[in-house]
C-alpha cells in the first residue's frame, strides 16, 4: 500500500477503514503521529476553540473542565503505512486502567527490547502515544509527567540493566471523580457489642452514634475525554434520629453529626428517641429470648428480673449478667455469670452458677459459687461463698471463706474458713470443719506475702552491701596506714602557715573523700537495717493472727465439730474436737509454743 497522509478525530476508525480498502489485517497497518490539536468548547463558547499547548486550565477553571457542559476532542494528522518492525527496539506492553479510565498505565512486558541508544525516549514516547490513540485515549493533555516518567525507566535499565520482571509507566491520568457520601448512622455503642447481648453500658461522655451528612461529589473526565457524572448523594436517615435532650448532647460539623451520652447507663429507643436508660425490668432473661446483660458493673445500670414470684426461673441457662445492680425475684440457672456491684436473689441459685459481687450479695438460697464483699444468705446449702464477711442464717455443706462469720445454725458437713472470727449460734449436725487459717484469705495473703517478699529482697540487698562495706573498710584501713605520715605532714605545714605539697594535698583530699563516702554508706546500711527491723516487727503482728482470732458457739459442742487453727508463720496444725460447753475458742503463747484457750 502507499503511505496516505490524513487528518482524523478518531485513529482507530480511520485505521480500520483504511485496512478495509486496502484489504490488509488492521495489524498490517501503523501510523505515525505527525501532530495534533486539542479543541474544547465551554460554557462560554458556541464554537470549538483551538488550546495552545496541553495544559487546560491555563484557558479555563477545573470546575469547568469537569462539568457535563465542557466538550473536548482531538484532531491527528497522521502518516499510515505498513507496519515494520524495528530490528532495535521492540516496547511490548499492555494497558492498565482504573474503573473510570482516569488513570492508565503501561505494564511493560521484560521481553520488551529497549537499547540505551540516541532517541530511545522519543522511540518510547511515539510508541506509547501509538497504543494510547489506538484504544480512542487523547494525548498531551493527559500525560504532562510522561517524559519524567520515561527518564525514570531508562534511568533504571542504566543503572540493573534489562527489566527482569513487569514494569508499571504511569502513561496518562485526568480529573478522577469524587463520589458522593450517602448520609448513614454509626452505632459506635454497637461496636463492642458482645454476641446475643440485649444491654449496650455506656458511660458519660461515650460516643453513641454518628450521624454522617450527605456529601455531594465531584464529576471528573476521563482520559478519553469523556465526561464523568456522579449522581446526588443518596439521603435516607435525614429525619430518623431523635434524642432525648436530657441525656444526650450533640456535637455538628461539617461531616457527621455526634451523640454522646451526658449520663451513664444503656442506650435504648423509646416513642423514636434516642436516650440513656438506668433501669431495665425484665420478666425473665434466657439465652433465647434476652441473651447476656453485660454492659459493665462500672455503668449505672440497674435490673430487676421476674415479677415477684421468687418460685419462678428468672434467669435460664448459660446468660452471663455484667451490670451494677441485679435484683432478681426467681432462680439462677446452671453455667449462669454474674457480676455486679449489688445483687439480690429472692429464690435460688443453680450450683453451676457463678456470682461476683464487688460490694453486697443477699440471697436465699445458695448452692452456686459466690465472690463478694459482703455476703447475706438465708440458706447456704452445698454452696461456695468468699467474702470479707459472710452472714448466713441456716448451713448445710458447702465452704466458707471469709474474715469474718456469723452462722445462726450449722447443720452438717460444712467447712468454715475465717481470719478473725466465727461465730455459731447452733450446731444441730456433725462433720463440721471450723479453721482459722490467716493464708487463705485473699487479702491476708497478698498482705503478707508483699511483705515476705519485700523482705527478702532486702535482707539480700543489706547482705550484698554489707560484704562491700566490709571490703572498702579493710581497703580504707590499709590505705590509711601509708597515707598517715602524709596527713601529719600536711598538717604540721598548715599549722606553720607553709603551703603544703600540691601532690600531697590532693592525696589526703582524696582519702578524706574515700571515708567521707564509706562514712555516708554506712549511715544508709543503717538505715536500711532499721527498714529491715520494721518489716519485721509488722510480720511478727501478721504472724500472730491466729492468736486474735475466736470461734464462739453459744450451744454445747457434741464432740463431732473439729476445730483447727493453723498458724501463717510455720503452717502447724492446733486441732481440737470440742465437747460440751465451750463459748469462746482461742490459742494464746506459753513461751515459744502456741496453746489452745477454752472460755465457757
Amino acid at each position: 500500500m502507499d503511505t496516505i497522509h490524513i487528518s482524523t478525530f478518531n485513529v482507530l476508525d480511520e485505521l480500520k477503514r483504511i485496512a478495509q480498502q486496502e484489504h490488509l489485517p488492521l495489524e498490517a497497518i501503523d501510523f505515525d503521529l505527525l501532530s495534533y490539536q486539542t479543541q474544547y468548547k465551554g460554557i462560554v463558547d458556541e464554537d470549538w476553540k483551538a488550546l495552545e499547548g496541553d495544559n487546560l486550565e491555563e484557558v479555563t477553571t477545573e470546575v469547568e473542565i469537569r462539568s457535563k457542559i465542557f466538550f473536548l476532542r482531538q484532531e491527528y494528522y497522521i502518516k499510515v503505512h505498513p507496519a515494520i518492525q524495528n530490528p532495535h527496539f521492540d516496547l511490548r506492553f499492555s494497558m492498565a486502567f482504573n474503573k473510570y479510565r482516569t488513570k492508565i498505565v503501561a505494564v511493560i512486558d521484560p521481553a520488551s527490547k529497549i537499547p540505551l541508544k540516541k532517541g530511545i525516549q522519543e522511540y518510547l514516547k511515539e510508541a506509547i502515544y501509538r497504543k494510547k490513540l489506538r484504544n480512542g485515549y487523547l494525548v498531551g493533555i493527559t500525560d504532562q509527567t510522561l517524559d519524567q516518567e520515561i527518564k525514570a525507566l531508562l534511568l533504571k535499565i542504566q543503572k540493573e540493566g534489562p527489566l527482569k520482571e513487569p514494569y508499571r509507566l504511569p502513561i496518562a491520568t485526568f480529573y478522577s471523580p469524587t463520589l458522593p457520601v450517602n448520609d448513614n448512622i454509626i452505632l459506635h455503642y454497637k461496636k463492642i457489642q458482645r454476641e446475643n447481648n440485649l444491654v449496650d453500658g455506656v458511660a458519660i461522655d461515650d460516643l453513641i452514634f454518628e450521624y454522617i451528612l450527605p456529601q455531594d461529589g465531584i464529576d471528573g473526565r476521563n482520559c478519553m475525554g469523556e465526561h464523568i457524572h456522579v449522581g446526588e448523594p443518596l439521603i435516607r436517615y435525614q429525619h430518623a434520629i431523635g434524642i432525648d435532650s436530657q441525656s444526650i448532647r450533640a456535637e455538628e460539623d461539617h461531616q457527621s453529626i455526634r451523640f454522646y451520652a451526658t449520663k451513664s447507663g444503656f442506650v435504648e429507643r423509646k416513642n423514636g428517641l434516642f436516650t440513656i436508660s438506668q433501669d431495665l425490668h425484665l420478666k425473665s432473661a434466657s439465652f433465647k429470648s434476652t441473651g447476656s446483660l453485660e454492659a459493665g458493673s462500672e455503668k449505672e445500670i440497674n435490673i430487676k428480673i421476674g415479677e415477684g414470684e421468687e418460685g419462678d426461673d428468672a434467669i435460664g441457662a448459660g446468660v452471663n449478667i455484667d451490670v451494677q445492680t441485679l435484683d432478681v425475684k426467681g432462680t439462677v440457672g446452671s453455667n449462669t455469670k454474674i457480676q455486679a456491684c449489688e445483687v439480690t436473689i429472692g429464690a435460688q441459685t443453680h450450683k453451676k452458677s457463678l456470682i461476683e459481687v464487688e460490694e453486697n450479695a443477699t440471697i436465699h438460697l445458695h448452692r452456686g459459687n459466690l465472690k463478694a464483699k459482703n455476703a447475706t444468705i438465708n440458706i447456704l446449702e452445698a454452696g461456695t461463698v468468699e467474702a470479707k464477711t459472710i452472714y448466713v442464717k441456716n448451713m448445710s455443706g458447702g465452704e466458707i471463706i471469709a474474715e469474718r462469720v456469723i452462722i445462726d445454725v450449722l447443720y452438717s458437713n460444712a467447712k468454715i474458713t475465717a481470719l478473725e472470727s466465727i461465730e455459731i449460734k447452733s450446731i444441730e449436725g456433725n462433720g463440721n470443719e471450723l479453721i482459722i487459717n490467716p493464708r487463705v484469705i485473699p487479702s491476708y495473703y497478698d498482705q503478707i506475702s508483699g511483705l515476705e517478699s519485700d523482705l527478702a529482697s532486702k535482707q539480700f540487698e543489706l547482705q550484698k552491701k554489707g560484704k562491700e562495706y566490709l571490703q572498702k573498710e579493710v581497703a580504707l584501713q590499709e590505705q590509711y596506714r601509708h597515707i598517715e605520715p602524709i596527713i601529719q605532714k600536711v598538717n604540721q605545714a598548715i599549722q606553720q602557715n607553709r603551703i603544703p605539697n600540691k601532690a600531697d594535698k590532693v592525696r589526703v583530699m582524696q582519702y578524706n573523700y574515700f571515708a567521707e563516702t564509706l562514712k555516708n554508706e554506712e549511715i544508709m546500711i543503717k538505715a536500711q537495717e532499721e527498714t529491715i527491723h520494721a518489716l519485721e516487727r509488722k510480720l511478727d503482728g501478721l504472724y500472730d493472727a491466729d492468736l486474735h482470732a475466736v470461734i464462739t458457739h453459744r450451744k454445747e459442742y457434741n464432740g463431732h465439730t473439729r476445730v483447727q487453727f493453723i498458724s501463717p508463720k510455720t503452717g502447724k496444725i492446733h486441732a481440737v474436737s470440742p465437747n460440751g460447753s465451750v463459748t469462746h475458742i482461742r490459742l494464746h503463747k506459753e513461751g515459744d509454743e502456741k496453746k489452745f484457750f477454752f472460755e465457757s
